[in-house]
């Protein structure tokens, strides 16, 4: 008489394998990970003592420390004001350092261009561009680094004159917040490379 398995074997065959594949799958993005660390990857925030120079070093001999010991000098005009705010923010975010390591010093340009008009030469939409040059400089005034950033922001020119001003205002707030993440980018990176990461 043939043998007959019963109808649930290839099931419990087919699941054993996929149990072994995922392990498998586990065992190697454990390998991975293991290789990486040991190749000297850290994530670029983490806290480093010894890292830097002596004459580098901060207290934790960190780029977060570094960011947090950079002191956002006063910038001119109002979008300057925004702008230095959001830094401040995202610099110093438990209030500015008492003894900076850095400065940072920005100066800001601002352009509207017509980008869209009606057939009676009215203008429904406005491009709102900023443009930052800034400087990263020590406490003796040496530059360490210069760097720009540049956004485009759209903004609706409606009827209404308040309508367009509280447009224009939100078209500058979303400006200078991308701007503001943009710089902080940059100096983690300047920082990261100045400890040599």
């Amino acid at each position: 008489m043939p043998l007959c398995l019963p109808s649930c074997m290839p099931t419990r065959l087919s699941l054993n394998f996929h149990a072994r594949e995922v392990i498998a799958r586990c065992a190697a993005a454990l390998l991975l990970m293991t290789l990486v660390t040991a190749c000297g990857f850290e994530p670029m925030y983490a806290d480093r003592t010894g890292t830097a120079p002596p004459d580098q070093q901060t207290a934790q001999g960190s780029v977060q420390n570094d960011l947090f010991s950079t002191r956002v000098t006063t910038i001119q005009d109002r979008v300057g004001q925004m702008l230095r705010n959001r830094l401040i923010d995202r610099l110093n975010p438990h209030g500015e350092p008492a003894q900076p390591i850095y400065y940072l010093v920005i100066r800001t340009h601002e352009q509207k261009d017509s980008v869209l008009t009606r057939s009676d030469e009215f203008s429904t939409a406005t491009n709102l561009r900023l443009s930052v040059d800034y400087e990263v400089r020590d406490p003796q005034g040496n530059v360490l680094t210069t760097g720009y950033s540049r956004t485009i922001t759209r903004y609706n020119t409606l009827e209404s004159q308040y309508a367009t001003i509280a447009a224009e205002d939100n078209a500058r707030e979303r400006a200078t917040r991308e701007l503001a993440e943009d710089i902080r980018a940059k100096l983690a990176v300047f920082y990261a490379h100045r400890r040599k990461l």
